[in-house]
């Protein structure tokens, strides 16, 4: 198979071209999603408006935690399972991942549609905004079961080292939500409920793709006969993706936990911040694509115990990362004006927004060395390393830091405080790292 040669011999340059690359424009595409959303709404619609779609945010994120949960769990557990030479294991935790997403899906929407009125309370929701959020969370609620599977099954067909499928199933959906955009918000004048629907549509097309395509390989199967929920394919692959999946979930509360307190400054703040937070997504998710690209191969080099080129592909990986982190950084330091205003017509805004990209950004050059630990960790099956890791930067840590930097600082301590947040991280999971690491060749030997 040529996927699995490349896995097994292929340079870290070939294997950054070949599946990195391909996964950073899934994760490109994925921050589009929510960039068109606040796009238009900011174009279209008004203040309250893009403070409703950043209140909704911890939902959102809730999705893509349990998509994470089924579909990186699954990635790995197939990736190792290939590297063993274990294809009928690859079958039946493929088949897991597309009926699990579904009944979480459903279970996750119906949860949302029951308890909206207690929810909007606990995003911080007021008069001005707490009707627009509603509306939103409305059709992201209908629509989870097909956002969570189609990123579910968008992971777990990389696991073979093939991520064409999920690079064009994903950049379908997305483009078509940027051209819905527009004509559900501006046009027929849905606002923030156009902005949900849009994303639900794109979310339905890639996974029409995904199954169409996925289906038709051999390794993987989406038949319900394959389907189990026993202890070795269920309790393997969400162990697997528990990592990723409670860091998601962590950040879920505590961007709330961030929205409420930002609340307590106005809506300004949290249209501003909700802006200035994009850039602050955008580039950690292009490394974070960097890592999870050549997660596959790392889970496959593991399977084999080839441990010097294991070594290889992880630190060269990593120093990518940094480096792409900061040539990213330093240019939207640089553009910051410019980027908020692309997002907002309001002076005030544009004023906050651009001072806040500051503190959202002077961290963020060692993100690759964060994201490259987990991935590590998590790609080597190394789960309670790796949920400690992904749980500090986005709430054991965080948590913490967030609430003594807001009392003391202010709002300008709720802007500096994930900066901070990613120094202390960082540190310690390459303590973590470097522990595994030392753990893995006394076994080896």
């Amino acid at each position: 198979m040529q996927n699995e040669k490349l896995m097994r011999e292929g340079s870290v340059g070939q294997l950054l071209l070949k599946m990195s690359l391909p996964v950073i424009l899934v994760m490109m595409v994925t921050v589009l999603y929510n960039l068109a959303d606040v796009f238009f709404i900011g174009r279209f619609g008004d203040r309250n408006q893009l403070a409703a779609i950043s209140l909704a945010g911890p939902v959102f994120t809730t999705i893509s935690a349990f998509n994470t949960l089924i579909g990186f769990g699954s990635c790995t557990a197939c990736s190792i399972a290939l590297g063993e030479g274990r294809e009928d294991r690859m079958r039946q935790f493929s088949a897991f991942a597309l009926y699990a997403s579904l009944g979480l899906g459903v279970l996750l929407g119906g949860g949302v549609l029951l308890g909206m009125g207690p929810l909007l309370g606990l995003l911080g929701t007021d008069g001005d905004t707490a009707g627009y959020t509603a509306e939103y969370l409305q059709i992201l609620a209908i629509g989870a079961p097909i956002m969570i599977t189609s990123g579910a099954l968008g992971n777990t067909v990389r696991s073979d080292g093939d991520v064409k499928t999920a690079m064009v199933a994903s950049m379908t959906g997305t483009l078509l939500n940027v051209v819905l955009d527009p004509v559900f918000i501006a046009l027929l004048r849905w606002g923030c409920r156009g902005a949900a629907l849009a994303t639900v549509v794109g979310n339905a097309v890639s996974l029409a793709i995904l199954l169409l395509t996925a289906g038709k390989k051999s390794s993987y199967s989406l038949s319900i006969r394959d389907f189990t929920l026993h202890k070795d394919v269920s309790l393997r692959v969400l162990g697997l993706g528990l990592p990723m999946a409670a860091s998601t979930l962590l950040m879920s509360f505590t961007s709330a936990v961030s929205n409420r307190l930002t609340v307590g400054y106005g809506n300004v703040a949290v249209a501003a911040r909700s802006v200035a937070g994009k850039s602050a997504m955008l580039i950690p998710m292009v490394v974070m694509g960097l890592c999870m690209g050549v997660q596959p191969a790392i889970s496959y080099v593991y399977g084999c115990r080839d441990l010097p080129r294991l070594k290889k592909i992880t630190l060269g990986v990593g120093a990518v990362s940094v480096g792409v982190a900061l040539a990213m950084s330093a240019a939207f330091l640089a553009l910051r004006q410019q980027f908020v205003a692309a997002f907002s017509s309001d002076a005030e805004i544009i004023a906050l927004g651009k001072d806040m990209m500051l503190g959202t950004l002077v961290a963020v050059p060692i993100e690759g060395v964060y994201q490259m630990c987990t991935t590590y960790l998590q790609a080597t099956g190394k789960v309670s390393y790796a949920t400690l890791t992904s749980l500090m930067q986005k709430g054991l840590v965080f948590l913490p830091v967030l609430l003594v930097m807001e009392h003391f600082l202010g709002l300008n301590g709720i802007v500096f405080s994930n900066a901070v947040t990613t120094v202390i991280s960082t540190c310690i999971a390459l303590l973590l790292c470097r522990r595994w690491t030392n753990q893995i060749a006394a076994r080896s030997v």
